[in-house]
């Protein structure tokens, strides 16, 4: 949001070429957040799309009652996707749309092609799913290639080239992704923090599944997936490649690419895709028994998540922003210590206001994956007055850096954006203000 807020489209492209994101979501955010709408229209949008894609489904798949209640009520569709305002939201409507076109991809190649080219531009995790299907298509009507298959396939080759090169020639420049390739797992213990994400508390405090590697992850979340595949060998070929190669995809990046941190949006990723699957093909009952095991937990964790939404703040710095607007509303006066990448959710609430980014020594409103390591200076601001930081970052003392004012700097805690650290509770960051005594 702060992105689109704050930059020209040239400087956005600029900026997703290190996000890992293509451009669609930032495409649709970018009218709204131009005529100063408020943050939260980010969050309706994404809402939105997920209620979409769900009446699609209800109506439009031919899933049975319990299944469509299973799939609508799950964590990923209640919570995950909607309440959390990301690109993922994208991604249910797109491929519930994509299945609707399957089995008339050769009557109406504009239509199946433009789609999945809108998919490929979501997210970096969904281009195997959508080369999958790409090659699958192409295979089909090989023997056919007239103008009417070759323009759509031309126009989507040439989307996927342009979201290949935006990422390959910024992959030096890409700190996080830098960082993220140094602490990749191997593929096996990415597969066992995919089971730990997707049945979150209810295994968790059971069973130690970093001991039992072999048996319990497997037994409880890929057994069921391989049974799925199973029943898609045996019904159609072609969907079991792109649903095989699709997951396989997935966990590639999360093994030898980028690893830090899974989610569960990254997780429903693949269960979305299974979905896919399962809407274009009539699988085996074995198969079926495996999706309602995979459905079942996912719909036992939505009030989980639910509660913890309702109790807890997903991050503080809505709460910081508001502070800072009643109290502190002096130019220059904050700096910022730690990782500035947790300091986006402050900026989105204080858009005439920059954060000054201690690291940098610059002012910033939005956080760029391109700037952050190649600058860092450790120096104190003249006048400094205030600092944000986060709960676990302690304050450093002034001899640690070099100093640009003669002054020593004493700076106590003025306002806390909750009474705890939620970070063990939820995915985000709790915020502390000091400021110093005059």
């Amino acid at each position: 949001w702060c992105i689109v807020r704050d930059l020209n489209f040239i400087s956005i492209f600029n900026e997703t070429r290190v996000e890992g994101h293509p451009m669609l979501w930032y495409l649709i955010l970018l009218p709204f957040a131009k005529l100063n709408s408020p943050v939260i229209s980010m969050q309706i949008i994404s809402w939105l799309l997920v209620f979409t894609s769900v009446i699609f489904f209800v109506f439009k798949s031919s899933f049975n009652y319990m299944q469509k209640f299973l799939v609508v009520f799950s964590a990923g569709m209640v919570y995950y996707l909607p309440v959390i305002a990301r690109n993922y939201a994208l991604i249910p409507i797109l491929i519930f749309l994509l299945a609707c076109y399957y089995p008339k991809r050769a009557e109406k190649p504009y239509q199946y092609l433009l789609i999945l080219l809108l998919l490929s531009d979501t997210h970096i995790y969904m281009l195997g799913f959508c080369i999958s299907c790409f090659l699958i298509y192409t295979y089909e009507i090989r023997k056919n290639l007239s103008l009417e298959y070759v323009i759509p396939i031309i126009i989507f080759l040439l989307n996927l080239s342009i979201i290949g090169f935006s990422f390959l020639f910024s992959l030096k420049g890409n700190y996080a992704l830098q960082d993220g390739v140094k602490s990749s797992l191997n593929i096996g213990s990415s597969m066992l923090l995919c089971a730990q994400v997707y049945l979150f508390k209810i295994f968790s405090h059971i069973l130690f599944l970093k001991n039992y590697f072999n048996i319990s992850s497997f037994a409880i979340f890929y057994l069921p997936i391989l049974l799925i595949l199973y029943s898609f060998f045996k019904t159609d070929k072609k969907i079991f490649i792109i649903c095989l190669s699709a997951i396989v995809y997935i966990l590639s990046i999360f093994a030898f690419v980028y690893f830090n941190g899974i989610l569960y949006q990254k997780v429903f990723l693949m269960i979305l895709i299974l979905i896919f699957g399962l809407w274009c093909t009539k699988p085996i009952k074995f198969g079926l028994i495996g999706f309602y095991v995979l459905l079942f937990f996912g719909i036992i964790t939505s009030p989980i998540v639910i509660n913890e939404e309702i109790k807890y703040n997903f991050s503080g710095g809505k709460e910081i922003a508001q502070y800072i607007k009643t109290y502190l509303n002096e130019e220059n006066t904050f700096i910022l210590i730690g990782n500035p990448y947790l300091y986006s959710s402050i900026s989105a609430y204080l858009p005439d206001k920059k954060l000054y980014n201690i690291l940098t020594q610059s002012y910033l409103t939005y956080y760029s994956y391109i700037d952050y390591k190649n600058n860092i200076k450790n120096e104190y601001p003249e006048n400094v007055k205030c600092s944000i930081v986060q709960e676990d970052i302690k304050i450093p003392p002034p001899e640690t850096f070099k100093q640009t004012v003669d002054n020593e700097i004493n700076l106590n805690m003025r306002f806390s954006s909750a009474k705890e650290n939620l970070s063990t509770k939820t995915q985000r960051e709790v915020f502390k203000i000091y400021c110093s005594d005059n």
